[in-house]
Formats: C-alpha cells, sequence, structure tokens
C-alpha cells in the first residue's frame, strides 16, 4: 500500500494523520493503547514487527526518546525514523543475532505487532492466515522479549482472537483484549495486550 493510499478514508483520524505527520491513521490505535493499557517508558526499547508504513514506528520512538531504541522490521522498505533501527527481512527469519549492532537494549520491553493477512473474505481462510502471522510473533516474542514486559497484537475477533488470548494467558500474568476509537468501526480487527512477561525457569 501506498503512503498516499493511507488518506484515501477520509474520516477524522486519517485527515488528523496527515496534518500531524503521522505515516498512518494506526498511530493513534497505539497512542491510545499507550495511555489507557500499556506503560512504555523514555529509555525503553521496542520491536516493531510489520512495520512499514512506520505509523507505530514513529510512535513509539517519539515516546523512548533517544535514550531508547525502536527496532522495525518489514519486507518492504521504509523510509527512516530518527531512532529507529530498521531491518528488511522476513520476521520468521530474525534472530538475535540480528540486532547485534543494538545489543545495549535487548531484550526488548516491548513487542508490538499490528500485521494482517491479505483478507480473502473467506473467514476461515482469513482467521488460519492470522494465526500463522500470530504464531511468527509470538516466536519473537519467546526470544527477544525480557521478563516483564509486555506485547500488543493484533488480530481478528473470532477464532484467531481466542486462539492469542489462550497462547498469551500461558506466557504473560496479565492479557487485555481491546479495540481503539481509531479502528474503523466496521473493521474485525482487535488487539490483545499481554503484560508481564512470566519468567521461565
Amino acid at each position: 500500500m501506498s503512503l498516499k493510499s493511507n488518506y484515501r478514508d477520509g474520516d477524522s483520524f486519517t485527515r488528523r494523520s496527515k496534518k500531524e505527520g503521522y505515516r498512518s491513521r494506526a498511530s493513534y490505535k497505539l497512542k491510545e493503547l499507550l495511555q489507557t493499557d500499556i506503560q512504555l517508558l523514555k529509555g525503553d526499547s521496542v520491536l516493531d514487527l510489520g512495520s512499514f508504513p512506520g505509523g507505530w514506528s514513529q510512535v513509539a520512538s517519539e515516546i523512548v526518546g533517544k535514550s531508547g531504541k525502536v527496532a522495525a522490521i518489514d519486507i518492504q522498505s521504509m523510509e527512516h525514523i530518527e531512532g529507529c533501527f530498521f531491518l528488511k527481512k522476513s520476521i520468521e527469519e530474525v534472530s538475535e543475532i540480528d540486532f547485534e549492532e543494538i545489543k545495549d537494549f535487548l531484550p526488548f520491553d516491548l513487542v508490538l505487532s499490528d500485521m494482517a493477512p491479505n483478507i480473502s473474505g473467506i473467514r476461515d481462510r482469513d482467521d488460519a492466515l492470522m494465526m500463522e502471522l500470530v504464531d511468527k510473533t509470538l516466536q519473537v516474542v519467546d526470544e527477544l522479549l525480557k521478563t516483564k514486559g509486555s506485547t500488543l497484537i493484533k488480530v481478528f475477533q473470532g477464532e484467531s482472537l481466542d486462539y492469542t488470548r489462550d497462547a498469551l494467558s500461558v506466557r504473560f500474568n496479565k492479557v487485555k483484549i481491546s479495540k481503539p476509537k481509531a479502528s474503523r468501526s466496521n473493521s474485525k480487527e482487535i488487539y490483545i495486550i499481554g503484560k508481564e512477561l512470566k519468567k521461565y525457569e
């Protein structure tokens, strides 16, 4: 999707993102979730999976500041964001060695995923594809998120929601479901938050 196409929908969040210099309306979803559900602090480190075009990386970079670090991963090239370390790579190929350049910021305090498959309209197929993305995200969480850290994952209402909630309940002390105001009312997307990653013995 081109940057221009993000602004075709004339709703208030899309107009606002253009006016305020954010790359997508999704920035306001993350802003709301960080205000209400997840504590992100200056100096923290964040991993943004499926980051293109960079709306979430922009918001995270503003919060963590120069003392923190945002790492972003996508198979599409992303325009530079100050303070953001970008990898053009598929997330299933990512490992700790890819972050050697920013190893002082590992493991991450927060792992984000706003990824979604291309929608076919066939519910079972779309749910299955979403769960594949969730599994890939969980592999990254298991390897690169610090104990007591948090994750935020987009899913679809239905089977992928139940699947992800169960998977996060095993890993985290607290799990919450949220639909931010910036999500379109007709969208089936919903966000699951896992807080306080458990320490595995």
